[in-house]
């Protein structure tokens, strides 16, 4: 996937699943102290938008594993779980197929028109698959920031 847009966002994906994979899974839990979610949360999330945005909008297969939209949805928060969530290593390999599946089933398909066209909550119309993915890049490097500010707060309380 030789594309700008590609390149990018395999490259946020690939530098947010190298900062946790040395982050336990109890530490993946904790849920800083005025915050509503946890670094785990904030994974599968990534995980769900993607494979709405760069599959279910596309008309690709996607492949949501069970209870993930109930865990990591918009709105949703570890506080409300009552199931136990995937561990965090199981998440990590999600991610890192997921971003081969996008290379696979998407790269020749950066410039096709997508149908219907997709309007996000703030407004931003998207036309093609190209377009999706941009949105993708803004997403992961947001929720990426997320999760090393949670990082450091938990390290700063447990030090």
């Amino acid at each position: 996937m030789s594309n700008f847009v590609a390149d990018q966002l395999k490259f946020v994906r690939r530098q947010a699943v190298d900062y946790v994979r040395n982050i336990n899974d109890s530490a993946s839990e904790i849920i800083p102290t005025g915050l509503k979610n946890n670094i785990k949360w904030n994974l599968g999330h990534m995980y769900v938008i993607h494979e709405k945005f760069a599959f279910q909008l596309t008309g690709e297969e996607t492949k949501y594993p069970a209870n993930f939209n109930t865990l990591f949805d918009p709105g949703t928060k570890p506080s409300d779980w009552n199931i136990e969530p995937p561990s965090l290593s199981q998440i990590i390999d999600l991610l890192t197929e997921q971003m081969e599946r996008v290379e696979s089933v998407l790269s020749s398909k950066l410039k096709e028109e997508i149908n219907p066209h997709y309007k996000s909550s703030t407004g931003l119309i998207f036309t093609n698959v190209e377009q999706l993915l941009g949105f993708l890049i803004y997403h992961e490097a947001m929720h990426f920031a997320t999760i090393k500010n949670m990082k450091s707060i938990i390290e700063s309380q447990n030090s």
